[in-house]
């Protein structure tokens, strides 16, 4: 995964947000109507001019407005009391005290949010 929000541009949507929109668009296609044939060239062209706009204008938001999120990291902190203790796949050992492994997100609030 990466670090980055990148949005993507009309020309180059590898590994951006316009280009998991428009899979994830074409992933639902055959459930909103299996009827329906699936896009066309032309057709998907303006849906990437869609994703593509809707990502960069998502992303400049987010960018301009970073204080209104809240995220709340869960560290795994934990101790051990007593003897030294090594983990199992021979990362690092230590002899017991407070700790952490792996942090991960755990919340993610909105702290501003209007209509």
């Amino acid at each position: 995964m990466g670090n980055q929000l990148k949005p993507g541009t009309f020309s180059d949507t590898v590994d951006t947000m316009a280009q998991a929109m428009e899979e994830a668009f074409l992933n639902q296609w055959p459930l909103f109507n299996p009827n329906l044939p699936e896009p066309d060239e032309k057709q998907l062209n303006a849906l990437r001019l869609f994703f593509v706009a809707v990502s960069q204008g998502m992303v400049q938001h987010l960018r301009e407005n970073p204080a209104a999120f809240e995220v709340t990291v869960d560290n795994g902190a934990h101790s051990h009391t007593g003897g030294a203790h090594v983990h199992g796949d021979g990362s690092h050992a230590h002899s017991g005290g407070a700790h952490s492994h792996g942090g991960t997100v755990d919340q993610i609030n909105t702290t501003g949010t209007t209509a």
